[in-house]
């Protein structure tokens, strides 16, 4: 059966409430306002951001799977053939098949151990891994970053762990610092460390990528608003906000943003607050941020983490880095 090569922490979900409420209680009382960009990650935010990724303008996931078809066996070579791979945002899993396909060539089974916000997501993902790959062994766990780190079990077998999508770059810098120092932290001499990064590139390629002309990055970014309203009891009317992306140059980064069409008051009952919007005041709900590749080292390296190799995707700029404790 397979659930005998499954096994599945949840968080209890009155702490995933509990987290989401706080986390929109303070950050639409602050100036400016802001949401964290981890609870898109609902169902419905899941399946959008899967659309995302097969748009024509949103470039990331074909680089970094151009990468990961061309170069997935030197990979795992060199980082050890390890028996255990861990990913932080692992989806649907779709590129890491390419790893985990590489990794059993060179060995009887692999222990993977998926970590995703979005729990009805991550398992559903999990029993398609699982009916594709008889010597594949999961240890999922639906929970936010840092808490799905604290769960983590020492391991004795090297293991790779996975920060891929360019997910480093929704962390403000000093955020993305104390984040992989966190991770490093966790690994042992023989563990290694695989990280995608976006590297800067021609603003109007940015810009497009999340700005897409079929509008589901703005479905995506909005859904937000929807799910205070269903879980927080909010009166958000989507239809007086617009999605925003611009690029600021100054600090290599997207921001992602909901703007309030007019001078508004957003009643959300399950808080037990009223917040006040004043005309084209945004709500922040993204960073992404855009790297050099010197920056990106330095960024590592400050972490406690050292370049092993690197591979660079050329036709639109991208890095996915080899990584060992320093």
């Amino acid at each position: 059966m397979l659930t005998n090569r499954l096994e599945f922490l949840d968080l209890p979900k009155e702490l995933t409430h509990q987290a989401f409420a706080r986390a929109v209680a303070v950050g639409l009382s602050q100036s400016p306002k802001s949401v964290p960009c981890r609870f898109f990650y609902d169902a419905e935010g899941s399946r959008l951001f899967e659309q995302i990724c097969q748009l024509p303008e949103y470039y990331l996931t074909r680089a970094e799977q151009a990468l990961l078809e061309s170069h997935a066996n030197a990979m795992i070579q060199t980082a050890g053939a390890p028996t255990r791979l861990v990913e932080f945002g692992s989806g649907s899993s779709r590129k890491t098949r390419l790893l985990l396909e590489s990794a059993l060539r060179s060995q009887p089974r692999i222990h993977y151990t998926p970590i995703d916000i979005s729990s009805d997501f991550l398992r559903h993902t999990c029993i398609g891994l699982l009916q594709d790959y008889e010597n594949l062994h999961i240890e999922a766990i639906s929970a936010e970053y840092r808490d799905a780190l604290n769960a983590l079990l020492p391991q004795e077998e090297p293991r790779l762990f996975l920060l891929m999508g360019s997910n480093i770059g929704n962390f403000e810098p000093g955020e993305a610092i104390q984040f992989l120092g966190l991770i490093r932290a966790q690994m042992t001499p023989r563990d290694r460390l695989m990280l995608g990064v976006d590297l800067i590139k021609a603003v109007e390629v940015l810009q497009a990528a999340y700005n897409d002309a079929q509008g589901i990055t703005a479905q995506f970014n909005m859904n937000l608003l929807a799910r205070i309203n269903r879980e927080l009891e909010g009166d958000f009317n989507r239809s007086y906000f617009k999605h925003d992306a611009p690029f600021f140059p100054d600090k290599r980064c997207i921001e992602m943003r909901l703007i309030s069409q007019i001078a508004q008051t957003i009643r959300i009952e399950g808080l037990g607050i009223s917040i006040e919007f004043e005309a084209g005041e945004p709500i922040i709900t993204e960073h992404c941020y855009k790297y050099s590749p010197e920056s990106f080292h330095a960024l590592c390296e400050a972490a406690g983490l050292e370049t092993i190799r690197c591979w660079q995707y050329e036709p639109q700029p991208f890095l996915v880095a080899l990584l060992k404790p320093l």
